[in-house]
């Protein structure tokens, strides 16, 4: 089951896991681009279920697991993709913006979690895979609510780790850098070349690549992909883009994947 599945890395994941076999549920809320995944993934030969949801709303998350487990069979992999950002400084922050963050960022891979769980412990395998942020681990000033609930999620996928790592699952948070989405800055407004930064289908191979790694071997729970340019480092981008922001009177920037 892929949170965010719509675009940019929840996409990319999606299409890679199907690839490699896995049944995959696609949730979102925006029913269209989910439908074109979709139809990506069975042009290729691969398996995929459609779920237009709005994981922030009360009782989706139980919602979404109980309709992947009826079309697909008990949820063996989720990865939580979705993301919400309003890049300010706290002083700036209205409640309202701090809220839907921690909704979106920490609340949902909360509840997701909690939903798949006692199922896979119950089998005695899974894997959880949170998208995080590099500025989760960095103090970016003006990365508001958005750089605290990512931190949060890192700690999150710690506790699940360390609560189910001896019954055959698996937590990691694969944060990444600058990568190139919806979400994100555009690499020419800040002066980089769209080659410098990731791209959606970096962070695919790297989820791919842990789920190939032997049983016996723990990877995390915090790996990090940052592009390898200085200049396109996460936390530098960011404070760049909020400055450019003000600069331009458009105020801080406010996004949401899918």
């Amino acid at each position: 089951m892929v949170a965010g599945a719509s675009s940019g890395i929840g996409a990319a994941v999606a299409r890679r896991l199907a690839a490699r076999g896995s049944a995959v549920a696609l949730v979102g809320r925006r029913e269209a681009e989910l439908k074109e995944v979709a139809e990506t993934i069975r042009a290729a030969g691969g398996t995929a279920l459609p779920l237009a949801l709005d994981l922030a709303e009360p009782g989706v998350p139980a919602e979404a697991v109980a309709a992947t487990a009826a079309g697909l069979g008990p949820v063996g992999l989720l990865v939580c993709s979705a993301g919400a950002i309003r890049l300010a400084a706290i002083h700036e922050t209205e409640e309202r913006h701090w809220e839907r963050q921690l909704r979106v960022n920490l609340t949902v891979p909360f509840l997701l979690a909690r939903e798949v769980l006692p199922g896979m412990r119950e089998r005695g395998r899974g894997w959880i895979v949170n998208i995080g942020s590099g500025v989760g681990s960095e103090v970016v000033p003006g990365s508001g609510g958005y750089g605290v609930s990512k931190h949060a999620v890192h700690r999150l996928t710690e506790l699940v780790h360390e609560e189910n790592r001896d019954l055959g699952i698996r937590a990691v948070t694969v944060a990444p850098g600058w990568v190139s989405t919806r979400l994100a800055a555009r690499p020419a407004d800040l002066g980089v070349s769209e080659a410098e930064v990731l791209d959606a289908e970096d962070i695919a191979d790297t989820v791919a690549w842990l789920l190939d790694r032997p049983a016996r071997m723990s990877v995390g729970p915090l790996v990090r992909v940052e592009p390898s340019a200085s200049r396109a480092a996460a936390g530098d981008a960011m404070t760049r883009h909020l400055t450019r922001s003000r600069t331009k009177g458009t105020g801080p920037a406010a996004k949401e994947t899918p």
